[in-house]
């Protein structure tokens, strides 16, 4: 298990940052959808709040492989990709309570549960270290 850097922190917990969340059915069959809700909950913690669910829930119930991508189009630019284990879905107790609140008042949307990934590992995805593995 890996531990994310505080500049990943950072820009994962930054609300309007845009992040993408790739993940792969039992085939290998690829799926990548806007996550807007992934937080960094800890070093060694991702989690999203669910409002949709269907393939993405399916694919990391199915597999437990899962990439997330933050990113900021700016000079230099900024990202990071994690990729990691997806462990569960929690619908209730304090870190549900917690993103239900934030999204519901980010985005007046409600939340299904939270999914919940231990890091295994982090990579910039930005010039001149795009690539690089980093944690």
């Amino acid at each position: 298990m890996a531990k994310l850097p505080q500049p990943v922190i950072d820009l994962f917990n930054e609300p309007f940052v845009p992040k993408a969340m790739a993940t792969c059915d039992a085939e290998g069959t690829l799926n990548v959808v806007p996550k807007g809700t992934v937080v960094a909950v800890d070093d060694e913690t991702l989690a999203w709040g669910d409002v949709m669910g269907g393939k993405t829930n399916a694919n990391v119930a199915a597999t437990k492989k899962v990439a997330v991508t933050a990113f900021k189009m700016q000079l230099p630019p900024v990202g990071f990709q994690v990729k990691g284990t997806f462990q569960e879905f929690q619908t209730a107790g304090a870190l549900f309570d917690k993103m239900a609140k934030e999204v519901k008042e980010r985005l007046s949307l409600d939340i299904q549960s939270v999914g919940i990934i231990k890091v295994d590992e982090v990579y910039s995805v930005a010039p001149p270290n795009a690539g690089k593995k980093i944690a």
